[in-house]
């Protein structure tokens, strides 16, 4: 059987401390089918962009456009750094800071004609060596499985606090998802099922929902959205593994949540979904 093409997004914006344990973990994936990892750096203004271009000089040759270029993309309008090692089948680009819906929708468009599967990666996140070969395996099993997501390790180290914990997702029900969001390194998701959510506006993240990191917006909902449309037109299965390794630190951009941002976030949420 000839398995699917799988697009690992990564949206990164300040987390050069943890940005290339996600790249690592995403290169390092036991997958024996065709596997390309997708970085955008939404603007950071920390060392992200810098490490990112080191990872790049020890992934053999590369090529580099110019700061500043613009290229005409239907979904992106505005300056674009990119780079390309076809070697190691990793991309990365840096956009203007526009929020993580905008980065991530910018890198499932950059790899939309090529990808079958999409898995999505947050930048302090990393993954187990077998997470992508685990969930696409159940993805291929029944053609009406759309979403796949696991549990996860989490590292909490703030607040005087350093230790890990497991967090177990219920199997999946609309009752839990109402009540429990999936973490984005936990989801694979089938393509052809994304396709059948895209927005209006031609976005699968909602950009109103999670704004730039840069600006006092920030939404952390889009996730939430996006499970909840996915749930109308595919069945999501649970993987009751710990594949992925999530960071609490105190920075997480979910930390930066108000209750008067949740509170409109989550009507516009409930409107669309009704």
């Amino acid at each position: 059987m000839t398995l699917p093409n799988v697009a690992i997004i990564i949206s990164n914006y300040n987390y050069g401390e943890f940005v290339l344990d996600a790249i690592d973990s995403a290169l390092g994936q036991d997958y024996k089918g065709p596997l390309r990892v997708y970085v955008v750096d939404d603007g950071s203004s920390d060392d992200s962009w810098k490490k990112i271009n080191k990872k790049f000089d020890e992934l053999w040759s590369s090529r580099s456009f110019p700061s500043g270029d613009k290229f005409n993309k239907p979904y992106y309008r505005g300056d674009i750094q990119s780079f390309r090692v076809s070697a190691k089948n990793f991309w990365a680009h840096r956009i203007q800071n526009s929020g993580a819906s905008t980065a991530r929708n910018f890198a499932i468009w950059e790899a939309w004609e090529w990808a079958d599967i999409f898995a999505i990666l947050d930048a302090d996140d990393t993954y187990a060596p077998n997470k992508v070969s685990r969930q696409v395996a159940k993805l291929v099993e029944y053609d009406e499985i759309g979403v796949t997501y696991s549990d996860y390790i989490v590292h909490k180290t703030y607040q005087n606090n350093d230790y890990k914990k497991y967090e177990y997702k219920y199997p999946y029900s609309f009752i839990h998802l109402n009540g429990e969001c999936i973490v984005h390194s936990a989801g694979l998701i089938k393509k052809k099922y994304l396709e059948q959510v895209i927005l209006p506006n031609k976005e699968f993240y909602d950009s109103a929902l999670h704004g730039p990191g840069s600006g006092d917006f920030i939404g952390c909902t889009e996730d939430y959205d996006l499970w909840l449309r996915l749930s109308r037109v595919c069945l999501m299965s649970h993987i009751p593994e710990p594949l992925s390794f999530v960071r609490e630190t105190g920075k997480n951009q979910s930390m930066k949540m108000t209750e008067a941002i949740f509170i409109e976030n989550a009507e516009k949420i409930r409107s669309r979904n009704e």
